[in-house]
């Protein structure tokens, strides 16, 4: 197994997670929301940037209908730089609420990032699987 297939592969587990604990919809909060996850096959795009569709990781959608409601992006590692920054985060976070989860010890570098292109992002937070625990979740 590559390295990079064993990134891909943490990153799925990462998102799969997140959307279960923070975004469990539908559920006794949230009957008419609706989570979508985008990883690994693509299945709800938020809308387009440069004829390129935008698929962020994690879709939350008010139903009836299809209204966006929240979005996020799960990073690992090697993808919070600045070409993350500009192609994925930047063109999502104008279309509505986007949220961007860093592993835990990468806000600053996310931060710099945000800040050095302009990123409107609703938070940033930070995630990491603890053995005996699972994952964690913290805001930044």
């Amino acid at each position: 197994m590559t390295a990079k297939y064993l990134s891909e592969l943490r990153h799925q587990g990462a998102v799969a997670e997140i959307a279960k604990v923070k975004f469990p919809y539908p559920g006794p909060e949230g009957a008419d929301l609706d989570t979508i996850v985008n990883v690994p096959k693509p299945k709800m795009a938020v809308g387009e940037e440069g004829g390129k569709d935008l698929y962020p990781d994690i879709v939350v959608v008010r139903r009836p209908g299809q209204w966006l409601q929240i979005m996020a992006d799960v990073e690992t590692a090697d993808s919070v730089n600045d070409e993350t920054a500009v192609n994925d985060w930047l063109p999502k976070a104008k279309v509505g609420e986007f949220f961007v989860y860093v592993p835990a010890g990468m806000v600053p570098e996310a931060k710099k990032l945000i800040k050095k292109h302009n990123i409107p992002v609703s938070g940033i937070r930070t995630w990491r699987f603890r053995p005996v625990w699972g994952l964690d979740v913290t805001e930044a």
